[in-house]
């Protein structure tokens, strides 16, 4: 049965404004300090609301559902690979298209590993509980998994964009609009990967790997001067989504999800 929680809309739209306020003044702060690095400190707003959130309203239990139950439980290898190599082989094949499929020309932006890695498995845990961990499973309870992934791509994608006017979190040189369509875009990618595991490891592991195959990969117009490899890749993850959702409709376009939280 479809969980009625008459709470559940309005705890969906207060955690949403609080997460987006919140990181609208860390920005503010980090534009009136002059320093960008003080943005960073916006990943783990996500988290954090949802950690008060949980305490406040389910308490040690709640807790525990959020950050040990959706963590530590059993995952087919299918989807742990598939939220690792996911993004990264399709963003690849992007730059091999954009190539002619010249493989002795396909190369890396760069190798260093310090410390980009870290801030990017920072952001990817800061953010997914907040955003896969507690969000999507409220929005779920609601809807089916497309118009949820959506409502929640949405969302993530306007947190965004308080950094993007300060020049900060978002890739450089590319319209706003476009980024929104990457954010929904990917939302669909991880919420089709959390549905079948109802696990926020996949997210994170699909977060790292999306944000490692930015750095790494030479995909964003900063690095490659032009557009043409991300619309390669925007139009291969959007194919790809379209035949998901639409083999997988009965499980992912359903109107009675089961109670999630």
């Amino acid at each position: 049965m479809k969980n009625l929680n008459p709470n559940g809309k309005r705890e969906i739209i207060i955690f949403s404004v609080i997460v987006i306020a919140l990181s609208s003044v860390i920005c503010f702060i980090s534009y009136k300090l002059d320093d960008p690095n003080v943005s960073i400190l916006t990943v783990f707003a996500p988290s954090i609301v949802a950690l008060i959130f949980t305490a406040i309203t389910n308490g040690k239990k709640g807790l525990y559902e959020l950050f040990i139950k959706q963590t530590v439980k059993k995952t087919g290898l299918k989807w742990l690979l598939i939220s690792m190599i996911g993004i990264p082989v399709l963003v690849s094949l992007a730059m091999l298209t954009s190539l002619g499929f010249d493989i002795s020309r396909f190369d890396l932006r760069t190798t260093q590993l310090l410390p980009q890695i870290v801030v990017i498995v920072l952001i990817a845990v800061g953010e997914e509980y907040g955003w896969r961990g507690f969000l999507l499973p409220r929005l779920m309870d609601k809807f089916n998994l497309l118009y949820s992934s959506i409502i929640l791509g949405l969302i993530w994608g306007i947190w965004h964009f308080p950094a993007y006017l300060i020049g900060t979190g978002v890739p450089l040189q590319m319209d706003f609009t476009v980024f929104l369509l990457w954010v929904i875009l990917g939302t669909l990618f991880i919420s089709w990967i959390y549905y079948y595991t109802k696990s926020v490891l996949t997210s994170i592991l699909a977060h790292i790997s999306a944000n490692a195959a930015f750095n790494y990969l030479l995909i964003l117009p900063e690095f490659t001067g032009s557009m043409n490899t991300f619309w390669l890749f925007i139009l291969y993850l959007s194919v790809l989504m379209m035949m998901i959702f639409y083999t997988k409709r009965k499980d992912l376009l359903k109107s009675d999800n089961n109670k999630y939280y």
